[in-house]
């Protein structure tokens, strides 16, 4: 059942792949580049994070592994090899990796600072009697 399901979206994506490429006129390598990069943007303003998220290069790994499960199952056979998938996946998440790595490293997310609290309570029983009690 999942298989079929998969199988058909693989075939919708193949015929939509090859009309993009022959639209936009780049290689399929420079499609894997372009595309990696607008899948990292667009997953971190929908989640709503910074490009160099995990999810976000999750994102874009897992839409680059279902580019190749279409690919060996599509109708592409110079596609359909271990080497044009390697190939493909290099392409798709070197630039997504480098960001990842290096935007940790050079722009490390900020940590929300706690708002310090102080160490005396604001409870009335803490301050002092500003009148003598009455008896």
């Amino acid at each position: 059942m999942m298989q079929d399901i998969l199988q058909k979206l693989a075939d919708q994506w193949i015929g939509y792949k090859i009309w993009l490429i022959d639209f936009v006129g780049l290689t399929n390598d420079a499609m894997h580049i372009h595309g990696s990069i607008m899948i990292l943007f667009v997953s971190a303003i929908l989640l709503r994070r910074r490009p160099d998220s995990l999810w976000c290069w999750l994102i874009v790994l897992i839409a680059e592994l279902f580019n190749e499960f279409a690919d060996f199952h599509g109708v592409a056979p110079a596609e359909a090899t271990i080497d044009a998938a390697v190939h493909d996946l290099y392409n798709t998440m070197f630039w997504p990796t480098v960001i990842l790595v290096l935007g940790r490293f050079l722009f490390p997310p900020q940590r929300k600072q706690r708002e310090t609290k102080p160490d005396v309570s604001r409870d009335l029983a803490d301050e002092a009697f500003k009148e003598p009690a009455a008896v």
